[in-house]
């Protein structure tokens, strides 16, 4: 982002300037989003949240809110996943100790 920042505002060429500026932009609404849903995840609200772009809080949820609901459906599935991976570990762990106890017992 200081790169593009920097292309922005050290350009003699003001198209290539206002390319950087419109770049810049683009990389603003990102971290924008990714900071509303950080703070959702924390807990503000969705008037906090407006209050600290200038907006009302039905404008921010209309802004912000498909990325928090994107990023909670990414979190839960990472969740499944790990839970499941847990599952199957656990599974073959016992699967193991079964078959090194029926070894024990049964020494060939």
């Amino acid at each position: 982002m200081t790169a593009t920042w920097e292309t922005a505002t050290a350009d003699p060429d003001p198209l290539s300037a206002l390319g950087a500026t419109r770049a810049l932009g683009g990389l603003l609404s990102t971290w924008e989003a990714k900071l509303a849903t950080e703070a959702v995840e924390a807990g503000a609200t969705w008037e906090a949240i407006g209050g600290s772009v200038g907006v009302s809080r039905q404008a921010a949820w209309e802004r912000f809110h498909h990325d928090v609901a994107e990023f909670r459906h990414q979190v839960k599935s990472e969740l499944h996943a790990l839970r499941d991976r847990h599952r199957q570990e656990m599974q073959s762990f016992r699967d193991d100790v079964r078959r090194r106890a029926r070894g024990h017992r049964h020494p060939h």
